[in-house]
């Protein structure tokens, strides 16, 4: 740290230039410092929480909020090249619990866009209602249904 009185002098300065003077050095002042330490801090933390996220996503994860807990964030890491350490471990994971995970291949869930799923209906035929079942009386309803 250089000594002060080489960086100000003994001359009155304006608050530009301390700050400017204080800026060269390399110095921060009040806290400042702290503020930024702080926003470093907190900015990993959702770059790491957006990483997991995506990693879990693609993993296929069936219950996130225990997958997320098993994760050792102790062994993420944090470089130039992006996040690591999340893959490897869900990996793993995949391999000595794989029930944590959704299935595979041809025997897992049908997607949601098969129609999958309870299906209500009127009873009817598409082909044998002559009209909406939601505006036909009780009678009508009841006679179509007789037909089946």
């Amino acid at each position: 740290m250089p000594d002060l009185s080489e960086l100000f002098g003994e001359e009155r300065l304006t608050f530009a230039e301390f700050s400017e003077r204080v800026a060269k050095a390399g110095l921060e002042y009040g806290d400042l410092g702290e503020a930024r330490a702080e926003f470093a801090r907190q900015l990993n933390e959702v770059r790491l929480g957006a990483a997991l996220e995506r990693e879990l996503d693609r993993a296929k994860v069936k219950n996130r909020a225990i997958v997320s807990k098993i994760i050792d964030m102790d062994r993420v890491t944090v470089g130039e090249e992006g996040i690591g350490g999340i893959a490897e471990q869900l990996d793993e994971l995949r391999r000595t619990d794989p029930y944590l995970f959704e299935p595979d291949g041809p025997h897992g869930n049908p997607p949601a866009s098969t129609g999958a799923g309870v299906r209500i209906t009127s009873g009817l035929r598409h082909t044998e209602a002559a009209a909406d079942p939601d505006s036909m009386s009780d009678a009508e309803y009841y006679r179509a249904i007789k037909k089946l």
